[in-house]
């Protein structure tokens, strides 16, 4: 990555029009961040900056982009991007090796030198705090090193677009998740699809299994609604277990699952399948005092590249329903 240099202002308000103009143009979330931490680089002119998300389900902060440096995870409170997000204010270190709450171990494993560092709170639309973005090194005519008040406002500016694009992915993203199982649902497998699956259909083999918990509605009888929510759950991490990188899970609705696997003949996800359906056999869920059991039904079918998602999902749900009245408990691919 090219060094930034100082810029005057002139310079500075073109290179803000560039960037402004591509991030209208630039749908993609991965990009916009990109261009968001060079937008920065260039208001702070420093040497690299960095864009963190606060994650508060597993209690860290880690980059979704830094410059020039592979991803960093941090635990939640620590560090400069820590004593930011935890004040909600600015903060800027001119001797960041003199300042406990620095940490210097990339430092030290890298090579780099730290000399100076600006760190603004990255909010949302409430006004909470979802993050920080970070600047790195100022460069300055008069080589002092030093970030100012004035670096301060304008990277804020970039901290408040980067907070809407934040807040936007955040969303987005939930909203193609399933809230119990934390698996993606009918839009995200849509949106899996469309970003995964289409583009990988002419050089590799995928294959669709669709999988229902028999007499789920017993369950909810018997033992009750949350009984059943613990199953479903249960269920969901055997499916993630046998899928790994291989594909996606997905909750389709109610009881019924679809699992996507890529690199997958036909024969091979009927394996999959079925090795699933034995460790589902086997499988308690264990629920206040009950030891619950359940079995599982499978239709399996290689995707058709001609034919939509859609059609590929009726036509292996007809596997499927074959499957449950022949017996349950069994994988059906013919």
């Amino acid at each position: 990555m090219e060094k930034a240099k100082p810029v005057k202002a002139e310079a500075m308000l073109e290179q803000i029009f560039y960037y402004m103009n591509q991030l209208v143009d630039e749908k993609r979330f991965g990009p916009t961040i990109l261009l968001l931490a060079d937008l920065g680089r260039t208001l702070a002119c420093c040497e690299r900056t960095s864009f963190w998300y606060w994650d508060k389900e597993q209690h860290q902060y880690w980059t979704m982009v830094a410059q020039d440096s592979e991803s960093i995870v941090v635990p939640e409170g620590s560090g400069i991007v820590g004593a930011s997000i935890e004040s909600g204010e600015a903060v800027a270190i001119n001797s960041p090796y003199e300042d406990d709450r620095f940490n210097p171990t990339v430092d030290k494993e890298t090579g780099y030198v730290t000399r100076s560092i600006l760190c603004i709170p990255v909010k949302n639309a409430r006004g909470e705090v979802i993050g920080a973005y970070q600047a790195i090194n100022k460069i300055s005519e008069q080589d002092d090193g030093k970030f100012t008040d004035q670096d301060a406002s304008r990277l804020a500016l970039a901290a408040a677009f980067a907070g809407k694009t934040l807040e936007s992915h955040i969303l987005y993203q939930q909203n193609q998740i399933d809230p119990l199982t934390r698996l993606k649902n009918r839009r995200g497998l849509e949106a899996y699809y469309v970003d995964e699956i289409s583009p990988i259909l002419q050089q590799k083999n995928v294959s669709v299994i669709m999988c229902d918990i028999d007499h789920f509605k017993k369950v909810n009888d018997v033992y009750g609604h949350n009984a059943g929510d613990a199953v479903l759950v249960r269920i969901a991490q055997i499916l993630m277990d046998h899928v790994k990188e291989n594909g996606e899970v997905v909750r389709w609705g109610g009881e019924e699952f679809v699992i996507v696997l890529q690199d997958h003949s036909e024969s091979e996800a009927v394996q999959c399948a079925e090795e699933i359906r034995k460790d589902v056999e086997k499988s308690v869920c264990s629920f206040e005092e009950y030891e619950i059991h359940v079995t599982m039904s499978f239709g399996v079918r290689q995707f058709e590249v001609e034919q939509t998602l859609e059609k590929n999902i009726e036509y292996t749900d007809a596997r499927l329903y074959t499957a449950k009245e022949t017996g349950r408990n069994r994988v059906v691919a013919r």
